[in-house]
């Protein structure tokens, strides 16, 4: 992987494109700490220099959020038509990856690589949209806030108190080859915004009160320098030359499985098995077996299933594949799973001992259980406090 600290000259840009061979797309980021940085100007500036000098580039989707500086820098940028998908007796438009695919530009420039997909779209997520295009032989050009980034989304909620909404998993960045760091002053930034070059009048003070308070902009384009220099470093240290990094492929064939159910250590164990998956560049599953024999009554039934999809949520956002189907035993349905699947790695939780003896009596049998059943599997064990175990049982 590429970083760039200060973007690299047009015809840098060119001659790469240009003179890489045929085979070689690129993914790239235009990184910034929040909003208003200009990732989507500089993005746009590049394609339409590419465009200007013979590089097919299409524009397969760009969020101007009325910033007239962003709307002109579209230029003569051709843009492939969004896909309408209706929802709730409503329009919307989205990223229309199979249209672009079958187009098969050079380089397609997507706008808000977090950006969640209405539901009735083939992905969740905007980013799965990109991998797809990108696994097709096309370049990407593509913005996102750090933020944004799981990791440093849960610092941020845990730091600054600000939630996150939008995430990207942090495996995304095994895709990429190129990060840009578009970066301006904090004081340069909040004086943008008070002028209305980021966001409309009435959200604003708003803004002011979140992410573009002085403080969290210092810490925000730390973190964002720190994660560029440290992608930079384990690039340095894992690939000594280009030849040997082409022949990589972007997926290892370990398989990384979360255990998960209604209670609310499944948000921990979840953040674990998206780091290892990260780490491994792996495949990313969540899990949720339903007891056939499970009988749920009265309001606990709304409050399980609330839970429940709270956690299912929560493993999205962090782009793991969900899966869920009922069985008549825990223990043989994850052994079926992991098996059908060839999973490598399972977390899984296990109640303290000295908050419940006879929970954690029966956990621990389920869990030697399942190592037994399973020795060729790595079993990461995590303490938690909940009473029940990673699956539904009552």
């Amino acid at each position: 992987m590429k970083i760039e600290y200060s973007r690299p000259s047009a015809d840098s840009i060119l001659n790469k494109i240009k003179y890489s061979s045929s085979d070689t797309n690129v993914f790239r980021i235009y990184l910034g700490a929040v909003p208003g940085t200009g990732k989507t100007y500089a993005m746009l500036e590049d394609g339409n220099y590419l465009l200007e000098n013979g590089i097919d580039v299409s524009i397969g989707i760009i969020e101007t959020h009325g910033r007239k500086e962003t709307e002109k820098a579209i230029g003569k940028l051709p843009i492939i038509a969004r896909k309408k998908i209706e929802y709730k007796n409503s329009i919307f438009d989205e990223l229309d990856a199979e249209a672009i695919i079958a187009r098969k530009p050079n380089i397609i420039l997507i706008d808000e690589l977090a950006h969640n997909n209405i539901p009735g779209s083939k992905n969740i997520k905007r980013y799965q949209d990109a991998i797809d295009i990108f696994q097709s032989g096309i370049s990407v050009f593509t913005t996102l806030n750090i933020f944004h980034i799981n990791s440093i989304a849960e610092k941020v909620e845990a730091e600054l108190g600000i939630k996150v909404a939008e995430r990207v998993p942090d495996y995304i960045l095994n895709y990429v080859t190129e990060i840009i760091n578009i970066d301006i002053p904090a004081n340069e930034l909040i004086k943008r915004l008070k002028e209305g070059k980021i966001y409309s009048k009435e959200k604003i003070n708003i803004a002011l009160e979140n992410f573009f308070k002085l403080e969290n902009l210092i810490i925000l384009r730390e973190l964002s320098l720190r994660k560029v220099a440290d992608e930079l470093s384990e690039q340095s240290a894992d690939i000594d030359d280009l030849k040997t990094k082409n022949k990589l492929e972007l997926k290892s064939n370990e398989k990384i499985l979360v255990l998960i159910s209604s209670n609310p250590d499944s948000a921990r164990l979840l953040r674990i098995g998206s780091k290892l998956a990260g780490r491994l560049n792996s495949n990313f599953y969540a899990l949720h077996i339903n007891l056939r024999n499970r009988h749920k009554i009265g309001t606990s039934n709304k409050n399980y299933d609330k839970s429940l999809a709270k956690n299912i949520s929560i493993a999205e956002n962090m782009g793991a594949s969900i899966f869920s189907f009922q069985a008549d035993d825990v223990v043989q349905g994850v052994i079926d799973f992991v098996k059908k699947n060839n999973v490598s790695h399972v977390v899984i939780g296990a109640t303290n001992v000295k908050k419940n003896r006879i929970a954690k009596f029966f956990y621990k049998s389920v869990v030697n259980k399942l190592i037994d059943a399973l020795p060729d599997v790595s079993f990461h064990v995590v303490p938690t406090t909940s009473n029940k175990f990673s699956s539904d049982k009552k």
